[in-house]
């Protein structure tokens, strides 16, 4: 199940500032995004942003954290199937590697990889980043171990297994956004399938 990013409009305004810095993180990466560029994107003043986010670094966390939700909700489909099995069908490695294709970026100029790295970097210096991606990783783990349990009822270590598979992931995804595109991306999710066959 392939992704695709949403155009949709957004009638929230908390939801319309997230989805734009989003949106300049994919144009013109983290860097760009300041207070005063994605206030004149919103026709709103830096300091009416800094009223309701507090930093910069509480924007991007909260960015980070509602695009999270997003994909919190384009993995259900593929846990509610799972769910749906009746256990007399077999294994099922297909479904594993369609939550891969949730997870992994979509390309180079994903956003939500682009944020995710950046805030993964200053994680070792700052306690309440550190703990705000154990806790959205953990959501992660907890519904790939769930998906496994469900759809390889034989595997023996499904949390062990989904550590494997999201580290995997995770270092093909830093390949994928450091150039190395849509063919690690496939790469990705053929090693996936061949882990779990």
């Amino acid at each position: 199940m392939a992704r695709t990013r949403s155009n949709r409009r957004l009638e929230q305004p908390r939801e319309q500032v997230l989805a734009a810095t989003l949106d300049l993180i994919a144009e013109q990466g983290l860097a760009g995004v300041t207070m005063a560029r994605l206030a004149e994107r919103l026709g709103t003043s830096g300091g009416h942003l800094l009223y309701y986010f507090g930093t910069r670094d509480g924007l991007l966390l909260e960015t980070l954290r509602w695009s999270e939700q997003r994909y919190a909700v384009e993995r259900e489909p593929v846990l509610a199937a799972a769910e749906a099995r009746t256990g007399t069908e077999g294994d099922d490695p297909d479904a594993v590697v369609a939550f891969a294709e949730v997870y992994l970026p979509l390309d180079r100029a994903d956003p939500r990889w682009l944020l995710w790295l950046e805030l993964w970097a200053r994680a070792p210096y700052d306690d309440d980043l550190a703990a705000a991606q154990r806790e959205l990783d953990d959501l992660w783990h907890d519904d790939l171990v769930r998906l496994l349990g469900r759809v390889l009822p034989d595997l023996a270590d499904p949390a062990g297994v989904s550590t494997r598979l999201r580290a995997m992931w995770d270092g093909f995804a830093i390949a994928i956004i450091n150039g190395g595109g849509l063919p690690l991306r496939a790469e990705a999710l053929g090693h996936t399938r061949v882990l779990l066959g």
